[in-house]
């Protein structure tokens, strides 16, 4: 007795992002579904591959941002802190590039020496000392030293009609200063716009300035 064997065959075939699903009844058509993960543009043992080309975008989009970000901002802030010495515009600049040397500021009284990143820092050098991030310039002052000359009013010192002028620093004492002599009269001491200026007094002036002899009968 002779049975009837039913075989089904299924085939499939890939066309153009279509499936073609074959069966013993005809075949279908089935739209195929890429895949963007798992065993589409990968296979199933790519998972290190697909790992690092996923770095890989994400770096190159991380460096597009930057791009942009510092083509609008315009890199780093260098800002100047003159301490009391004016006002200087902050300078914009990329990595590694020189900080250009401003004009130096000036301030009554002091005589600027040099500009420094920090306290604890040398002087910042600007052919050498490139921009690595924001950052502040400090000026860095010195007491400057003030001329100080003597107006003898008719006296003498040392059997001469004029002293020898002196320098004294700005925010420290005079210290010692000339004893003038004058027929008839004694030396009361000297005086500067209306004040009286002893060996103690701070030099408050930020300039030349001249001292007056006062005498007494």
């Amino acid at each position: 007795m002779l049975r009837k064997r039913i075989v089904r065959i299924r085939s499939n075939f890939c066309l153009n992002d279509y499936r073609m699903n074959v069966t013993q009844g005809g075949f279908r058509m089935e739209e195929e579904k890429k895949k963007l993960f798992g065993r589409g543009i990968y296979g199933s043992k790519d998972v290190p591959i697909r790992i690092l080309d996923g770095l890989i975008v994400g770096m190159i989009l991380l460096a597009v941002v930057l791009t942009v970000i510092f083509s609008i901002n315009g890199g780093y802030r260098v800002t100047f802190d003159t301490r009391g010495g004016g006002e200087i515009p902050y300078q914009k600049l990329r990595y590694g590039k020189l900080v250009e040397e401003p004009e130096e500021p000036q301030k009554p009284g002091y005589e600027f020496v040099c500009w420094k990143r920090g306290e604890a820092e040398g002087e910042w050098s600007f052919e050498h000392d490139q921009v690595k991030g924001d950052m502040t310039l400090t000026a860095q002052w010195k007491p400057a030293s003030v001329l100080v000359k003597f107006d003898l009013d008719g006296g003498t010192v040392d059997g001469k009609t004029e002293a020898e002028p002196v320098f004294v620093t700005y925010g420290e004492v005079y210290g010692a200063l000339p004893e003038p002599e004058k027929t008839g009269v004694s030396f009361k001491g000297w005086i500067y716009s209306g004040q009286m200026i002893e060996a103690d007094t701070r030099v408050a002036m930020t300039g030349e300035h001249v001292l007056t002899a006062v005498y007494e009968d």
